[in-house]
């Protein structure tokens, strides 16, 4: 018999690389996310930690706009009985110092956040000229303005792509106290001075300040956003969508991304046949950014990949270890089975596995375990090279999933638990499928395992937003979710 007695391939053929990272990725994927489920794949939350993180580095930016900001000059005329029409002008007027030191956040659950800046102070330096027409004088003027406070909303949304948005509302500054030094030789024109240059400059910094904050939001807020990743091509066939199914939700210790989280096809989408379970999980205060991976995450890999193509490997003997003193041939599998060697003695054989439905993930508390099923059909290959079917066995893989971070990227390490056999067809005729297990469990520990192991240990990438660093990285499986805990830095 030929190749055409081999089981038929559900799509188009796709090499072996491809099975076994398909494996791979049920069980560490490159941490994306979908489209049609209701409930999220997975859920980000920003804890107070991160939050505050975030605002100190909106004020820091502010801070530094402050800093380098231009101040018009202040000019004008006045008429003074003796001196009769004066002419003022203040100019050069430079920011040479800024402080905003003392910020609080405000969750408003399932509003915003409000953020209050108070004890904040402004430095700035000028010259002053005054003339008419029996006077001329100039001199330098130092204004020193304590007791800046600002408050304003961050309100959150999502766009038409998915991506996270978040707008300044309500702002409003307030300056308490604002003193102003003059120098110069006609010192008697110091409280003039004063008295022009004071309600200009606190109605020029009260506006300005709300004003510098929405320019930050639309210069530096929106396009980081917008870099915010919202789905992720993994080859030709395979995609993940991870946008927001619903905008972020603040609550009472922080802010939630409900994120799709599924894998779909990118030639054909459809929807996932089972629902994504509900997130329910708690936050800790000693990291930034948690993320719970639902079961439903990780299931709609198996089952996407498993349907634009099989999860089928062929086993040889070339693929067995060179010192190895086993060999895939009718000479071995006939002590097992010695109808094998007696019908077909001394010839090579092959192995084909294909999986007969999408590999399942399950969460327990601190363990995580691959399910997969499928057929193991045996063939002799005679001496001209075609194959004949020797007998076909079902089987049902238990693996135990070691998951881990490197560089940035999840890893992971699998590690065979059980296999369990039972004899389907046989053209050999009947034989205990029993006599085949230390083999099958040989030929999975020593050849399939180890090839996608190694693609699990080159690890995933994570999709980091621009200009986004992780540190302090933990993994921890709980029951029917991963959790996965950052600090993050931004560059």
């Amino acid at each position: 018999m030929t190749d055409d007695t081999e089981p038929k391939r559900i799509s188009s053929a796709r090499p072996a690389k491809f099975a076994l990272e398909t494996m791979g990725a049920v069980c560490i994927s490159n941490f994306k996310i979908g489209v049609w489920a209701a409930t999220p794949g997975f859920e980000g939350k920003i804890t107070t930690k991160g939050i505050d993180y975030g605002c100190q580095i909106v004020m820091s930016v502010l801070q530094n706009r402050l800093l380098y900001m231009k101040i018009p000059d202040i000019s004008g005329s006045k008429r003074i009985n003796f001196l009769h029409k004066l002419q003022y002008n203040i100019d050069r007027i430079t920011i040479t110092n800024v402080n905003l030191p003392d910020m609080r956040i405000i969750l408003i659950p399932n509003m915003g956040l409000k953020v209050a800046v108070s004890n904040g102070y402004i430095v700035t330096n000028g010259n002053w000229h005054i003339k008419s027409k029996i006077l001329r004088a100039h001199g330098a003027v130092r204004a020193q303005i304590n007791g800046i406070s600002i408050s304003f909303y961050l309100k959150f949304g999502k766009d038409n792509m998915g991506r996270p948005t978040v707008s300044v509302t309500d702002c409003a500054s307030y300056i308490s106290k604002l003193h102003i030094y003059v120098s110069g030789k006609s010192s008697w024109l110091y409280n003039l001075i004063i008295s022009w240059f004071e309600p200009s400059l606190r109605s020029y910094l009260n506006d300005k300040i709300c004003l510098e904050l929405q320019k930050i939001l639309s210069e530096k807020i929106h396009p980081f956003l917008h870099t915010v990743p919202v789905t992720k091509k993994i080859d030709k066939y395979v995609g993940i969508d991870y946008s927001l199914t619903s905008p972020p939700l603040v609550a009472k210790d922080s802010v939630v991304l409900p994120l799709k989280g599924e894998f779909y096809n990118l030639l054909n989408r459809t929807n996932i046949p089972f629902p994504a379970p509900p997130l329910d999980f708690s936050v800790g205060h000693d990291r930034m950014l948690y993320i719970g991976f639902s079961e439903y995450f990780f299931n709609t890999a198996g089952y996407v990949f498993n349907s634009v193509g099989d999860l089928s490997i062929n086993i040889t003997d070339d693929m067995l270890p060179k010192n190895s003193h086993i060999h895939l041939d009718t000479a071995t599998i006939g002590t097992l089975i010695p109808q094998v060697k007696k019908m077909y003695p001394i010839m090579r054989m092959k192995l084909r596995l294909v999986t007969d439905s999408a590999p399942s993930v399950a969460f327990l508390s601190g363990k995580i375990i691959l399910t997969t099923s499928g057929d193991i059909y045996a063939f002799a290959i005679l001496p001209n090279s075609t194959l004949t079917p020797l007998f076909n066995v079902k089987l049902i893989a238990q693996i135990t999933t070691t998951l881990g971070i490197k560089d940035d990227k999840i890893t992971g390490q699998l590690t065979l638990d059980r296999v369990q056999l039972s004899l389907k067809k046989s053209n050999i005729g009947p034989f205990p499928v029993s006599c085949l297990q230390n083999g099958i469990d040989f030929l999975v520990s020593i050849i399939i395992l180890p090839r996608v192991n190694a693609v699990l240990a080159d690890g995933y990438p994570l999709p980091l937003i621009n200009h986004i660093k992780l540190s302090n990285l933990i993994v921890q499986p709980h029951k029917n979710f991963l959790l996965f805990a950052t600090d993050v830095t931004y560059n």
